[in-house]
């Protein structure tokens, strides 16, 4: 029943945007970090046309009424992204977050093909925060660096979100080497 489906994500994006209006006008939030995850680390969940078909319309029609109303639009998924990258950044979010190495996401590539049009959030990989070695975490760490960084329009961050039971003394190194190696000129 892909009729109802599309008419069940129209629904969705209108409540969804009077809630943005109410908190528009108590000045509750500055932006929205849009969380739903889209990919496996093999590939999107949907083929892409399908993507384009059931998931790209209602997010560009949300990010676009989360936009006109002046909030920021952070979009994350984790995984492999690439089939389905063109479609995310068309669909006009601020920044793209995740950018998940251990998804075959290389924020090089990426950097390169949209680093143009949307700030890069991630790719340090959180993977090798919790069993790589230390010397896996800081080249993760350098590499998001170095290749997120040049022109602009990187935030440094994990992959995905730093999970219950992580060693802080692997944090602390990740961010060793951005108070080292982080600052723009």
């Amino acid at each position: 029943r892909p009729q109802q489906l599309k008419d069940d994500a129209g629904r969705a994006v209108d409540r969804a945007l009077e809630h943005a209006d109410r908190y528009r006008r108590h000045g509750a939030l500055d932006g929205f970090a849009l969380c739903s995850d889209y990919c496996f680390n093999t590939g999107p969940f949907l083929s892409p046309e399908m993507f384009g078909e059931f998931v790209t319309p209602y997010l560009t029609r949300l990010t676009a009424g989360y936009r006109e109303m002046g909030f920021y639009v952070i979009k994350h998924t984790d995984g492999n992204i690439m089939p389905i990258l063109d479609q995310l950044v068309a669909s006009g979010p601020h920044a793209l977050h995740s950018l998940d190495p251990q998804g075959g996401v290389d924020i090089a590539e990426v950097k390169r093909r949209v680093g143009e049009r949307v700030c890069l959030i991630g790719n340090v990989n959180c993977g090798l925060l919790d069993t790589g070695t230390d010397e896996q975490v800081v080249a993760s760490a350098r590499y998001a660096l170095q290749s997120g960084m040049p022109g602009g329009g990187y935030i440094f961050s994990t992959s995905n979100c730093i999970y219950t039971g992580m060693s802080l003394r692997r944090y602390e190194l990740m961010l060793d080497v951005w108070r080292a190696e982080g600052d723009y000129d």
